[in-house]
């Protein structure tokens, strides 16, 4: 199977946008970087970016490896070939007919992306990737997937979804890179760093208590696909704004009666991104988020949450299904 898949993303009205992306063929992910960062001077845009931009290279390393090696003879003199330079992607020469097509660990892609990205901040990160007929995902945070099918009448339900992963309320489990003192410096002498927050970053930098999680903190799923099943990922400017029955009422209403395989995936994304965005701008409806507030104690808290804001929506195809699409990397503006 493939996806045939769009994205779209809206940033929230002030700052940069922090949200990533991006989508292939074979592969999908969505990263949230950390916005508390900011506090500090920092933004983590360029580490969110970094680490989707990571992921889709070694998932694209990794298949250029593989149709090199089914290309190659083998002999048993030939040594286990390495990806990338990284020992967690060997393969093994066997016979050319009996390779099966490479399993690809959506876990140790997001380790790897994640030790690979230079800059400082922190992000949440979601990553999917399809083995022949199988979906595994990788998620560390509070981005989530939707895995959807259709009955025999074309009404959705969900197959599958990823749970929530944070330590406390607001504070999501998170791949980090702390900033060095050399770092914290500079932002001092540039003045990057509010005078009233100096205190407060030597503090957590001396104590450690900035918000690190490992890549092996991250909940793994595996299901089996159909053609036709729908795959939904976001950030949680999605989840934190609109309910489930509510993404799943703009999916019925956006196709509308016709063959849900017909409907273009840019027609949903869109659809459930203005809807998201709409309830984020609001003060007085309910969201699943000023329900958490209440939860927690916030008897005062209304409306939506404002943030940005990235959804895909992936349909699962078979490769000759739609053979004149071509299926770009997208990544975050």
């Amino acid at each position: 199977f493939r996806f045939y898949g769009a994205a779209k993303m809206i940033k929230k009205d002030s700052g940069l946008c922090e949200d990533a992306f991006f989508l292939q063929e074979n592969a999908a992910g969505v990263s949230d970087g950390v916005g508390g960062w900011s506090d500090y001077g920092i933004t983590s845009s360029s580490f969110s970016r970094s680490l989707m931009k990571n992921c889709s290279s070694l998932i694209m390393c990794r298949e250029k490896e593989d149709a090199r090696m089914r290309k190659a003879s083998c002999d048993s003199s030939m040594q286990d070939s390495i990806l990338c330079g990284s020992e967690d992607f060997s393969y093994s020469c066997r016979d050319e007919q009996s390779r099966a097509p490479p399993v690809i660990d959506p876990s140790v892609i997001l380790a790897r992306a994640y030790e690979r990205n230079p800059f400082v901040g922190s992000a949440t990160a979601l990553l999917c990737v399809l083995n022949g007929r199988e979906l595994a995902c990788a998620n560390i945070g509070d981005s989530k997937f939707l895995l959807i099918r259709f009955d025999e009448k074309d009404s959705p339900f969900v197959v599958l979804q990823s749970k929530l992963q944070q330590h406390v309320f607001n504070t999501p489990y998170q791949l980090a890179k702390i900033p060095s003192p050399v770092e914290i410096e500079y932002g001092l002498q540039q003045q990057l760093i509010p005078p009233d927050d100096i205190a407060d970053v030597l503090v957590e930098y001396e104590t450690l208590e900035f918000c690190k999680d490992p890549p092996e903190v991250a909940e793994l799923y595996q299901t089996s696909i159909q053609e036709g099943d729908l795959l939904i990922l976001a950030t949680d400017g999605l989840f934190d704004n609109v309910f489930l029955d509510e993404i799943m009422g703009i999916i019925r209403k956006t196709i509308n009666s016709r063959p849900h395989n017909k409907v273009a995936p840019k027609e949903i994304a869109n659809a459930i991104a203005a809807f998201a965005y709409k309830r984020s701008k609001s003060h007085f409806e309910k969201s699943p988020f000023s329900e958490e507030l209440h939860k927690n104690g916030e008897m005062y808290g209304m409306g939506g949450k404002e943030d940005d804001i990235t959804v895909l929506a992936l349909w699962i195809i078979k490769p000759v299904s739609y053979t004149h699409l071509t299926l770009p990397t997208i990544y975050s503006v």
